[in-house]
């Protein structure tokens, strides 16, 4: 490669009075002619186009005219999110990621490397970009911004769970909800199927709603209640009718009622629990 123009730089001794000899010139215009060919045997341009930049070529040892990376002027970058419109970087300028703990970058010759781990979140803390949660079974992502699970989680163990904006406790089997509940697409209880006996007991641990054909004279005995908890038992009367049920420790307005007795009747008992008395009402004869 031609190395130039200060390492053969001309001399303009002989050249800077009206009175010098162009004859002592002529070694400095000869040697300055030889730089201007050195300079134009290094450059290789012809006919320039509108964002063209000089890309040296190795393999003849010469600057020649080519185009940047996007083939057209250099203009800024536009980085595009799914959360926005888009956000220009300017040449010159840097952009940075930025997240959570664990977002990484690396850049191979062209290639840039964006690197995130996959992190577990307690409940009371909603950052970054969760794709598990310990200990709770849900492996769905979050949308948006956590406001809901896409898919459909699972929790086959509540233990104790915890969410702190709208404040939800868990202590065993226990969800407490300190904020408003609502229902979008509706709301569904279990009803537990009992089976007629002269004694009948009705665990609410098993369902709200219990249902029964009475076969027998039968006295039902609740369990399981705890304050502020509510069940329904739905009766009705076998083929024969004529059936009667008494509610162990429950105390109804005016005393203990009497069941419709016609065959097939439909009676219905609700029970609340103040956490010291059992407190039942009865809807009787449900007929269409």
């Amino acid at each position: 490669m031609a190395t130039w123009p200060s390492g053969s730089k001309a001399s303009t001794a002989n050249l800077d009075s009206g009175t010098d000899s162009p004859r002592l010139a002529r070694a400095d215009i000869k040697q300055n002619v030889d730089n201007v060919n050195s300079i134009i045997d290094m450059f290789n341009i012809s006919s320039p186009t509108d964002g063209q930049i000089l890309k040296y070529n190795a393999s003849n040892t010469r600057f020649e005219l080519g185009t940047d990376a996007t083939g057209s002027a250099v203009s800024a970058t536009t980085f595009v999110g799914d959360d926005s419109s888009g956000t220009a970087v300017n040449p010159g300028e840097t952009f940075k990621f930025a997240g959570s703990t664990g977002i990484t970058t690396a850049v191979s010759g062209d290639t840039l490397t964006i690197t995130g781990t996959a992190q577990d979140f307690a409940f009371s803390s909603l950052t970054g970009t969760p794709t598990t949660i310990a200990g709770y079974g849900i492996t769905d992502a979050f949308d948006g911004a956590y406001g809901s699970l896409s898919g459909t989680p699972t929790i086959p163990s509540l233990g104790d769970l915890s969410i702190t904006n709208s404040t939800i406790t868990s202590s065993g089997d226990t969800i407490d909800l300190d904020d408003i509940v609502r229902f979008n697409v509706g709301y569904k209880e279990d009803i537990n199927a009992l089976s007629s006996s002269a004694s009948i007991s009705v665990d609410a641990t098993t369902a709200p709603v219990h249902s029964v054909t009475l076969g027998h004279n039968a006295t039902f005995t609740i369990s399981n209640m705890v304050a502020g908890q509510s069940i329904m038992i739905i009766i009705t009367q076998d083929g024969t009718g004529s059936r009667t049920g008494s509610f162990t420790s429950v105390k109804f307005p005016g005393g203990a009622p009497t069941l419709s007795t016609g065959a097939g009747d439909i009676d219905v008992v609700s029970v609340f629990y103040d956490g010291t008395n059992y407190l039942g009402n009865i809807a009787q004869d449900y007929t269409t």
